[in-house]
């Protein structure tokens, strides 16, 4: 039997298994294509002329800090589970439509790509949980499980336990307009996601949270430009 030549296709899938691979896709389903498609040209732009597109904003200051805050606490607590490559790309981009952001590993970088247009609360928030995403790949093969553990240790960071139980210490299952507002002032973060922590910590249950979701809408306050990019999927 005359041996097959390997398909072009097929080649094409191993590469990507191998070397580039997206880890946390904010957004829903309709963004993972705008997504993935800016991180193919991206690293295809990368590999050929190891040069990054004119309108790339880089924020590479902030991620160092972030990277830095996030393993000390990894190591104060003994938890040990973050392992960052040596070289982070991470930057924000004008004017791609359908971008919500990600978080990605080509050959031994990650990478790190947010819109321009994010608010600067939304912009803090999804950076910490996207490069908490990078730390924590090695452990999480199923994507789904990663954005929990990431979203986890980035409101870790985010959000210290003594600062929560100011808002949460009573065990509140009622949250009015006017206190979600307040919270949300005080951390320069959204509602949903400092009401996350407090479950983390065990102040606040499941079902709570399930009936806050349904009495009301998040705080969104003109925090963003592109709603889609609210939540991470």
């Amino acid at each position: 039997m005359k041996k097959g030549r390997s398909n072009p296709n097929q080649l094409q899938i191993d590469f990507l298994a191998a070397f580039r691979q997206m880890l946390i896709s904010l957004g829903n389903s309709e963004n993972l294509p705008v997504n993935e498609s800016l991180f193919m040209r991206m690293t295809d732009q990368w590999e050929n002329t190891r040069a990054m597109p004119a309108d790339l904003l880089f924020t590479k200051s902030p991620i160092e800090a972030i990277v830095f805050r996030l393993q000390k606490i990894d190591a104060d607590t003994e938890a040990n589970q973050l392992r960052f490559p040596n070289e982070l790309i991470a930057g924000e981009i004008r004017g791609e439509k359908g971008l919500t952001g990600f978080s990605a590993k080509f050959r031994e970088q990650g990478w790190i790509i947010l819109p321009a247009e994010l608010s600067a609360m939304y912009k803090n928030l999804f950076l910490n949980i996207l490069a908490a995403s990078i730390g924590l790949e090695h452990l999480y093969p199923v994507r789904k499980d990663l954005l929990v553990e990431a979203e986890r240790v980035a409101l870790a960071a985010l959000l210290p336990e003594s600062e929560v139980r100011k808002f949460f210490g009573l065990r509140l299952s009622r949250f009015p307009d006017s206190f979600r507002s307040e919270v949300s002032n005080y951390f320069n973060l959204p509602f949903d996601y400092v009401l996350k922590r407090a479950n983390h910590l065990g102040m606040v249950s499941e079902q709570v949270i399930e009936e806050a979701r349904a009495a009301t809408q998040p705080l969104r306050s003109a925090v963003l430009r592109r709603p889609q990019s609210s939540r991470a999927a």
